[in-house]
């Protein structure tokens, strides 16, 4: 009896059902890890002094929906849907870079965290470095490595032609070029981390304030439905959704800028939440000089604006433009 043939991509190209199928149970396996640390975190808030159940309440609502996503994209991925594989380069880009940037940043405060920790134990100098250097190599591994892992395989032109291969009709992804594919995905992701903002009293920078309770509230509702209009808005290619951007950028930079430069650390401590209890580590690595806060923040929106001008060409293309433009 002979069986089904199976699908072929272009002549031209090589048939990646195979790595579709392990990337995709790679993506599943991170799901379910996310899915497992909701009840782990709730043993440890029971059993621990140190975490308040009501403070993780937003971070497990977060840990839900990004399982959710990751097996969603993992199972699209192994039956090599051209909107799971489109979705999880996109979602790999903006994991890689935030990823590199959490790592760097990390890998400059964690000394100061571990020795403000361990002040009156018996942490040496040497154990604190070897400490910091084995969670410098995992963050390496979970925000770089394994992103860009992700990257470099789902922009291979053999994956695209084999999901076009065996997923022929064009999905609403494909109206929309990857780079700004990715920049939707980044306003969502925006709006969804948004989730664990009550678990430190809404804290709000806004032009040398610290907004917090129901005024901090107020303004990450206005954030949430910015960030899904933008995200829609991006998708479709929308002008105004560019424009919108464009001043949302330029006035979350001001105002983060502004805010950082001139707050004074204790008062973010003292309505943070969490951060509140934590006020002694944090001010340890604390930086002391608001222009490396400025700086930062700079960086953060600068960037992003840079990038808004960079796909401008993109939005309201010609009639008969298509979704293929990188």
């Amino acid at each position: 009896m002979k069986g089904t043939p199976p699908i072929h991509p272009a002549d031209s190209s090589r048939d990646r059902s195979s790595g579709l199928a392990v990337f995709g149970a790679v993506e599943i396996l991170i799901g379910l890890g996310c899915a497992a640390l909701i009840p782990l975190t709730l043993v440890a808030s029971v059993v621990s002094p140190l975490l308040d159940l009501h403070a993780v309440l937003p971070s497990l609502a977060l840990y839900a929906v990004i399982a959710a996503v990751f097996v969603t994209l993992g199972a699209g991925s192994i039956r090599a849907r051209r909107w799971a594989t489109r979705l999880t380069l996109s979602l790999s880009w903006v994991w890689l870079i935030t990823g590199v940037g959490t790592t760097a940043l990390t890998v400059w405060l964690l000394p100061g965290f571990l020795l403000a920790g361990g002040a009156g134990s018996d942490l040496d100098d040497g154990l604190v470095s070897v400490i910091a250097l084995l969670i410098a190599l995992f963050l390496g591994v979970v925000y770089v490595v394994l992103p860009g892992a992700f990257v470099l395989f789902y922009r291979s032109p053999d994956v695209i032609a084999t999901c076009r291969a065996r997923d022929p009709q064009p999905d609403w992804t494909d109206r929309c070029p990857q780079r700004l594919l990715a920049l939707a995905v980044a306003w969502a992701l925006g709006g969804l981390s948004i989730i664990a903002v009550p678990a430190y009293g809404f804290v709000f920078p806004f032009f040398g304030r610290i907004l917090s309770g129901a005024a901090g509230a107020l303004g990450w509702l206005i954030v949430l439905v910015l960030s899904g209009a933008l995200a829609w808005g991006t998708c479709r290619r929308a002008p105004w959704a560019w424009r919108t951007a464009m001043a949302a950028c330029l006035i979350g930079g001001i105002s983060s800028a502004l805010t950082f430069a001139v707050i004074d650390p204790a008062e973010l401590f003292e309505v943070g939440g969490p951060l509140s209890e934590q006020r002694a580590l944090l001010e340890a690595v604390w930086p002391a000089s608001p222009v490396i806060h400025v700086a930062v923040q700079t960086l953060i929106w600068g960037s992003l604006i840079a990038y808004l001008f960079v796909v401008k060409p993109l939005f309201n293309p010609p009639v008969g433009a298509g979704g293929s433009e990188e």
